[in-house]
């Protein structure tokens, strides 16, 4: 095995609650991994925070496959006759010393889930034994009880992940994962209503000259999200998220980008109708890779089927469309369905490992980026939005230092987004590549990325991020 140095996921965790953007891209990489043991048909037996580890360059690595058994091998008793695994993360099946399978990594997923979202355990309790019959006869608890940010359909997905019954889970991590990535990120709240609106009025009067006092940009970047808060009577506040909450009046009907504005973020309008044919060309070769034999349904889909048996030009060029990265974004989601966000998510990641390896961006190396988290990644994105800006041939990108917590980025004519009209927030590509770009600068342990503005939710396809702190505020 590799030398891991980061950590490991209870390392995390002794923080606190996660942000659930932080929480899925974990539980997604766990996940991957976990998938790939059960299609070789071994069962783990004992998934927990300490058997994840966390590579320096923030991937969440699964390992110690001690108790691990391979289809036909026995995996219910030791040879004293106890069950093996560890309470609290062990399904019911498991406790009660019958055979278990893959099921029973599953119901360890959604364990993980709970406590990561919650900070504790779903069944606790003074020993053993007592995790142990929590686990096997009490109802299952409710997530957002713990904690009022998460939606209710998280509760929903874990009455059927923490099933007693194996039955009533779902039947591969892959259906899991899928299940996940439909949930929403956070509750939509009359609480985060009123803040938004207050944020959006704090904007406004400063911008006036009012009295209302906006976050001091440091540098010149990013943009926002909405964070928000369920009334609960008579009971505590919910543990706080890791990451500061940002003014965003988008929920309130307003504009995040035109909040940016107000806060000094200079708007822009794209023109030109072409982007770098060495641009595309990377996208469309590593989408080729990413679809393999599905790639003609892509390319046809797309509009690209010239490209269905070679690359796109590869020069310097402002020659390719720039319609065309939002028409193959378009048609992942057609031909991928409910599998096409993991889908699209590979296929930015891949491409930007791709573009980072060849050398032509522009960043530097990213050991010469000058030392302290918040220094470092003001060089990086900043550098990032003029590489972008480069294979727009104009200025489309801008950031914003708010505090030391978040950076906010907005891609303006976003060319993933342009043209395509949803309902939810869809730029996973632009999401998973400042993800990629974060684990290249060796970032990725102290920030984590969210789309807050989705252009092609709004119908301006200008869409804006979130890079925040995973230290609590």
């Amino acid at each position: 095995m590799p030398l891991i140095r980061g950590g490991t996921l209870r390392d995390v965790l002794n923080r606190g609650p996660m942000d659930t953007l932080a929480a899925w891209r974990y539980l997604r990489e766990i996940g991957d991994g976990l998938q790939h043991a059960h299609d070789a048909g071994i069962v783990h037996r004992d998934l927990k925070p300490t058997n994840v580890l966390i590579h320096a360059d923030g991937r969440a690595m699964l390992a110690d496959f001690g108790l691990a058994r391979g289809a036909g091998q026995p995996t219910h008793l030791t040879t004293i006759g106890l069950a093996i695994g560890t309470p609290g993360y062990m399904a019911p099946e498991q406790v009660m010393g019958h055979d278990v399978d893959k099921r029973a990594d599953i119901y360890a997923m959604g364990v993980l889930t709970f406590e990561m979202l919650t900070g504790r355990l779903p069944y606790i309790g003074s020993n053993r034994m007592e995790v142990a019959y929590a686990t096997v006869n009490t109802p299952i608890p409710s997530a957002v009880k713990i904690n009022a940010n998460l939606p209710d359909e998280l509760d929903v997905l874990l009455a059927k992940v923490l099933a007693k019954d194996p039955g009533q889970r779902p039947q591969t991590v892959r259906e899991l994962l899928a299940q996940m990535a439909r949930l929403p990120q956070r509750r939509t709240s009359a609480a985060g209503l009123a803040a938004a609106t207050t944020a959006a009025a704090s904007a406004s009067a400063s911008a006036a000259g009012g009295v209302a006092v906006l976050p001091k940009p440091a540098t010149s970047s990013n943009g926002p999200d909405t964070t928000s808060m369920r009334a609960v009577k008579a009971a505590p506040p919910p543990p706080m998220l890791h990451g500061s909450p940002p003014p965003t009046p988008t929920s309130a009907g307003g504009s995040t980008i035109r909040t940016l504005e107000l806060m000094g973020v200079r708007p822009a309008r794209a023109r030109g109708r072409f982007i770098l044919n060495g641009h595309f060309s990377n996208f469309v070769h590593v989408a080729r890779d990413v679809t393999g034999d599905r790639w003609p349904e892509v390319a046809y889909a797309a509009g690209l089927v010239q490209y269905i048996e070679q690359d796109a030009p590869q020069d310097e060029q402002l020659s390719s469309p720039v319609e065309s990265l939002s028409r193959l974004n378009e048609a992942f989601e057609t031909i991928y369905g409910p599998e096409s966000e993991d889908m699209i998510r590979a296929w930015g990641r891949r491409a930007t490992e791709r573009w980072l390896a060849e050398g032509r961006h522009g960043l530097g190396g990213a050991r010469r980026f000058v030392p302290g988290r918040q220094r470092k990644l003001a060089g990086l994105v900043k550098n990032f939005t003029e590489a972008m800006d480069n294979v727009r041939g104009e200025h489309t990108h801008a950031w914003l230092q708010v505090d030391e917590h978040q950076f906010w980025l907005v891609n303006f004519s976003n060319m993933f987004a342009l043209g395509r009209i949803k309902t939810v927030k869809s730029c996973h590509v632009w999401t998973s590549t400042i993800e990629t770009i974060l684990r290249w600068a060796g970032l990725a342990n102290d920030w984590y990325v969210e789309e807050v503005e989705c252009g092609s939710v709004t119908g301006t396809f200008d869409c804006a991020f979130a890079i925040r702190s995973s230290e609590t505020s």
